[in-house]
Parts: structure tokens; C-alpha cells; sequence
């Protein structure tokens, strides 16, 4: 007859206690493995979170660019015409600049040669709305916004009634997507990093470069 021994007032055989201590057994040693390995720990600035909310903050953005390149209207020459839109917000950064080398650029510059800079301006723009919405090419849209942001910031900060960290969020929002590569969700570079990664991993520098693009 098999030895049985009391458990929490149950009668078990032996080797159920046996396989008790075995468990016991295993979980102290992982929890002395996990001691012993501290630097396995994920610190705060390594922490990861789904890459999901930025690629619908993506999309979300650059649908902000597509609204903002409509009001600039060629037939209108830009605003010249009508004295609406993009030659009326120009017409306030020269007013209240921001800096006066900023100011005699408009003046010296952009003025004499209004309608490139308007093509120039809603070309940027429509550029940076498709490319984010697309996710294609992020990191490559977000450094086009970033300098696109950061230009009309430096304009129209000390315009009358601007809110100054409304053109802080438009420079820092490009600037996640460009360090997180947001566009590998809900994004064309989803489909495109892994054969990026391949060719890259096998040392061809365009296939680099291009992967760091997305």
C-alpha cells in the first residue's frame, strides 16, 4: 500500500507531493534566475507600446494638410487676387515678424516672386497630406513637415490672437511619426519594410537608405 501523506486536510499519495515540490522547486528557481539578470529589465525609456494610435494620428494629420492646401488657390493667384488666403496670412507675418531676417525674405524674396512660392507652398503641402495618409514613405513626409511646420512657426508666431502651441504640436507630431516610423501601421510601409529589411540585412546601402525612408 502507497505511503499517503496530509495535505490541507486531504489525504494525496506521496508522489503527488513529490511533484508539489517539484513545481515549488521550479518557480523559486526562476524567480532566482530573474534576480540574478536584472539588466533583462525593460527601463522606461525602452518601454514599447502598439504602434497602432500613431498610425491612425498619422492619417489624421495628414488629412490636417490635405484642409489646409485647399485654400491655396491658384485661380486666385494665391490670394494676390482677392486679398484672401495665403497673400493675406503673408501680409500678417510681414506686419508682425517674428524675425526681422524673416521679414526681408517675404518682402525681398517670396513678394517679387509670389506665384512660385504659392505653387511651391501647395505643392509642399498637398505632398506632406498624401504621404502621411498613405503612410508611405513616412519618415520622409515627416521631415518635409517638420520643415514646413517649423517655417510657419517661425511666420506667424507673433501674429495677433496665434496660439503658440498650436504650431508647437504641428512641429512635434511629424517628429514621432519620423522616430517611431508610423507609418508601418494602417500604411503602404508596412508592405514595403520586410523586403527593405532583407536586402538591407545583406548589406546593400540604396536598400539601407530606403527602409530608413519608410
Amino acid at each position: 500500500m502507497a505511503e499517503h501523506d496530509v495535505i490541507q486536510g486531504w489525504t494525496q499519495p506521496s508522489a503527488a507531493r513529490g511533484t508539489m515540490e517539484a513545481v515549488v522547486r521550479m518557480d523559486e528557481g526562476s524567480l532566482q534566475t530573474q534576480e540574478a539578470r536584472p539588466h533583462t529589465r525593460v527601463g522606461w525609456l525602452r518601454a514599447t507600446a502598439p504602434l497602432w494610435p500613431l498610425g491612425l494620428a498619422r492619417i489624421l494629420y495628414g488629412l490636417l494638410w490635405w484642409q489646409q492646401s485647399k485654400w491655396k488657390v491658384p485661380s486666385d493667384d494665391f490670394g494676390r487676387k482677392s486679398g484672401g488666403g495665403l497673400w493675406y496670412w503673408v501680409q500678417q507675418e510681414i506686419q508682425y515678424p517674428t524675425l526681422s531676417a524673416y521679414k526681408d525674405f517675404l518682402v525681398n524674396v517670396m513678394i517679387p516672386h509670389w506665384t512660385f512660392f504659392g505653387w511651391m507652398t501647395l505643392i509642399t503641402e498637398t505632398f506632406i497630406a498624401v504621404i502621411l495618409i498613405l503612410g508611405l514613405f513616412t519618415r520622409l513626409g515627416s521631415l518635409v513637415a517638420i520643415g514646413m511646420a517649423a517655417n510657419i512657426t517661425l511666420g506667424i508666431l507673433s501674429v495677433p490672437h496665434e496660439w503658440g502651441w498650436t504650431y508647437t504640436m504641428l512641429i512635434m507630431l511629424p517628429a514621432i511619426f519620423l522616430l517611431t516610423g508610423a507609418g508601418r501601421s494602417f500604411g503602404v510601409d508596412a508592405f514595403l519594410a520586410p523586403p527593405l529589411e532583407r536586402a538591407a540585412a545583406t548589406g546593400n546601402p540604396l536598400a539601407r537608405l530606403v527602409s530608413w525612408l519608410l
